[in-house]
């Protein structure tokens, strides 16, 4: 039962009545191997259909970083100016709920500034709309798109996933382009049940995360679009800065990504207005929630709960408060000032995104693992980035043992062992308990086989790995993972080399055994 908790307690859902794709053969990359090259997309035929063309936000919203100083602990203000050229993010948008609060709608206008980190010109562009995706149960529709002062309708390309536009000009390296367009979200729900969505309403609460149309990664001179299967995460998102403001109905509270910088009340609703620091996308929950507060340290904890769960707040801050101390002392400092859990029924075990989660097992038995796991991958997914969909066993393996660690170091170490030896048993439980732990999600042949191999399967891997080096050269490691990656992004090939490069000894047979090639699951 515990392992069964486990395959639902982190980011990705792992339903039943997926489908699941094809699997498809990896080969071990050699240590230098850098991230796939996404397959060049084919010249999109669909025409978006226009929405109303707004004005664009004020250009010095997008110049002036010093406005998210205030999203980070002081230590580490510095970090907002060593990332000029990170995308920035200025969104204007008013949330709506229907009368009988089962469906709502987002209507705003994105600016972004985007500066060319590659080393030729970019011709086109392209941008997500993540709501159009199937594990959200919302509609979207953007643009047209304003650049350069000149209005462009995109193309639709991956069944309404992606917009594309040919630039009016090519963007040079270095150089930076403005761009504005309007956008607007459907959502229903519940989100909730057998086949649980990570977008949408469920409980009265409305979880909002990439609501607004996201720049892609651009990996190898392509931009990185793909439909992701089934069960896992979705986006691969850069560092950027988002300065957003919401206008919502006055009597729901509003939970957000980064702080909050300003509020206006405007007789029934509210205009409230957040910035992150560099963070790699942003999410918002609406809903009548309650907020509860404890600090750790220079973080302040919210925990937004519905008034039947009540009772379970300070529960939940704890659970975070103790994980937040552990993986700072461990792996390395949270260096933002919030971090806010919400009460989100049935949004899988919990989802993460930057300085937010959402839990959806409140009211019930199992919250001490989704909460413990999710608060991880701040760390593991937020502040290292890594490909979720080809390599998602960086973030989920590593949370997963981070559930481990938490018994071990906050409660007592026989815990933690007890759900290594879970977690093995539920390894054992899988069709083929040697295939490797580094594959992409669409590799495993169910949903079920991902869970059981990338989280438990993975985690009992970062043990073996702590194990070989020992405890001093691991906690080293990671401290160095996280320093050498901190909003930056990861490979496996990265992965072992800076464990490699700690212990000073070769790791390839471990590597091999494990995440690349597989085998029988060593006895412990």
């Amino acid at each position: 039962m515990l392992a069964l908790l486990v395959l639902t307690a982190g980011a990705s859902c792992l339903p039943a009545s997926s489908s699941p794709t094809a699997p498809v053969a990896t080969a071990r990359p050699a240590p230098t191997r850098a991230l796939p090259r996404p397959t060049a997309v084919p010249s999109p035929t669909l025409t978006a259909t226009p929405l109303p063309t707004l004005a664009p936000t004020p250009a010095g919203d997008l110049e002036d970083l010093s406005l998210h100083e205030a999203a980070m602990r002081p230590d580490f203000t510095a970090d907002v100016y060593s990332l000029p050229q990170a995308t920035r993010y200025r969104i204007v948008a008013q949330v709506t709920y229907a009368p009988d609060g089962r469906s709502a709608r987002i209507q705003g206008m994105a600016r972004i500034r985007y500066t060319n980190q590659a080393r030729r010109p970019l011709e086109d562009f392209a941008l997500v709309l993540w709501p159009n995706e199937e594990q959200y149960r919302s509609q979207m529709q953007a643009g047209p798109v304003l650049v350069k002062g000149e209005t462009v309708v995109p193309q639709v390309t991956l069944d309404g996933l992606a917009l594309r536009f040919r630039l009016p000009e090519p963007l040079a390296p270095g150089e930076a382009l403005d761009l504005s367009l309007p956008f607007s979200v459907e959502a229903s729900g519940p989100i909730g049940g057998p086949n649980p969505r990570r977008f949408g309403l469920t409980g009265g609460v409305f979880a909002a995360p990439t609501f607004y149309p996201m720049v892609p990664r651009l990996v190898g001179g392509q931009w990185d679009l793909v439909d992701p299967p089934p069960g896992g995460d979705t986006t691969n998102s850069e560092i950027a800065f988002y300065h957003v403001t919401l206008e919502v109905p006055a009597n729901l509270a509003l939970a957000a990504s980064g702080v909050e910088i300003d509020r206006r009340e405007r007789g029934t609703t509210v205009r409230a207005t957040y910035v992150t620091g560099p963070v790699r996308d942003f999410a918002f929950a609406l809903g009548p929630l309650d907020l509860h507060t404890r600090q750790a340290g220079e973080v302040t904890l919210n925990a937004w709960v519905l008034p039947e769960h009540a009772d379970e707040a300070s529960r939940l801050l704890r659970l975070a408060q103790d994980q937040l101390v552990l993986l700072e002392r461990l792996v390395g400092p949270y260096p933002y000032r919030e971090l806010d859990l919400v009460d989100a029924p049935g949004a899988f075990g919990g989802i993460e995104y930057p300085t937010l989660v959402f839990i959806g097992t409140l009211g019930g038995p199992g919250v001490t693992l989704p909460t413990v796991h999710e608060v991880a991958h701040q760390w593991f997914y937020g502040l290292i980035g890594n490909d979720q969909v080809r390599e998602p066993w960086l973030d989920e393996a590593a949370a997963s043992y981070a559930e481990a660690l938490y018994y071990e170091f906050a409660v007592d170490s026989g815990r933690g062992t007890r759900l290594l030896s879970d977690f093995r048993v539920g390894v054992r439980t899988a069709a083929d308990p040697a295939r490797p732990v580094g594959q992409p999600v669409g590799a495993y042949p169910s949903i079920g086989e991902y869970a059981r191999l990338v989280y438990l399967k993975g985690a009992l891997f970062f043990e073996t790995l702590r194990n070989e080096m020992g405890d001093e050269r691991f906690f080293a490691f990671l401290q160095r993972y996280y320093q050498t990656r901190r909003y930056g992004f990861a490979s496996s090939a990265d992965f072992q080399t800076l464990a490699e490069a700690e212990c000073a000894c070769d790791l390839d047979a471990l590597f091999d055994l494990w995440v690349y090639e597989g085998g029988p699951l060593p006895e412990p």
